[in-house]
């Protein structure tokens, strides 16, 4: 009797516990992994849509430990969206917010609906991978001198200064989902780059994040992340200014950057008559 009791009680418990189990919606591609980590080949992908049960939802080096037909391991977190969990809150989850696997994954994201670019695919990131994502798009956010989180021991800083944090887990992810070789994972090949910049609201997800090199050139002309950091640049400089709308900015960089740069930074004659000869009339 008592052995039909304890059996009785674990199956109960058993049942509960993967009756109430945590599970996520896979947001975009995202790679089913062995280990929480990219040293070892990849089990399979998963394609947004599919669901995923999780193990815990305590991340390891950025990823998830989950369950997914019968398969156990280990996917970027932040390419998944966490349900509304019924389980017991057993876990610590100061780190991740009802769902969203972090809390900087809260953002307006860009689109590139209906958006012809001007320049090759190559120029630009990926749209799937990265649409582009801002944090806040708020002047007062972006203009205030802030005293959290600053580096250094700062007593004050910048928006830009104040929220910069891209971990190198994240950062081989975005290597990873780029396919950049090791030999090019340098500054004198290229960068991981918000794709948003930081200094007007970008987040740090990696929605925002994609690997520019320092050279990519069109029509004669580079448009690298150096060349891009100078529109960053003059974007910053004029919304603090107040002479520049943060939506507005946010709009132009993530339809089409290298536009945005053509018109506000240079290039030459004939990239800007074709500009003018692509818009519609009264379309600009």
């Amino acid at each position: 009797m008592v052995k039909f009791v304890f059996r009785f009680l674990l199956s109960l418990l058993l049942f509960t516990t993967l009756s109430f189990a945590d599970t996520a919606v896979v947001k975009r591609n995202v790679t089913l992994r062995p280990d929480p980590s990219t040293d070892n080949q990849a089990i399979t992908t998963l394609a947004p849509g599919q669901r995923v049960t999780l193990v815990s939802l305590r991340k390891t080096n950025g990823y998830l430990h989950v369950t997914v037909d019968k398969q156990k391991g280990w996917i970027w977190a932040r390419n998944v969206e966490v349900e509304e969990s019924t389980a017991d809150e057993t876990e610590d989850r100061s780190a991740t917010t009802k769902g969203s696997t972090d809390a900087i994954d809260t953002c307006t994201a860009g689109s590139t609906d209906g958006v012809n670019h001007v320049g090759p695919p190559e120029l630009y990131p990926d749209p799937m991978k990265t649409p582009g994502c801002a944090a806040t798009l708020k002047v007062d956010d972006l203009t205030k001198v802030w005293t959290e989180n600053c580096p250094g021991g700062k007593e004050s800083c910048t928006y830009s200064q104040a929220h910069r944090k891209v971990s190198k887990g994240e950062r081989t992810f975005i290597y990873e989902e780029y396919n950049v070789p090791s030999a090019k994972r340098n500054i004198d090949n290229g960068e991981i780059d918000h794709f948003y910049p930081l200094c007007a609201g970008g987040a740090n997800s990696a929605s925002n994040l994609w690997y520019q090199p320092i050279d990519d050139e069109w029509n004669g002309r580079n448009f690298g992340f150096k060349e891009k950091d100078k529109l960053e640049a003059w974007i910053c400089k004029q919304i603090k200014a107040h002479k520049l709308d943060p939506q507005e900015a946010f709009d132009r960089m993530t339809k089409d950057w290298v536009k945005f740069y053509i018109e506000e930074i240079g290039g030459d004659d004939e990239l800007k008559e074709q500009l003018s000869d692509d818009e519609e009339p009264g379309g600009h």
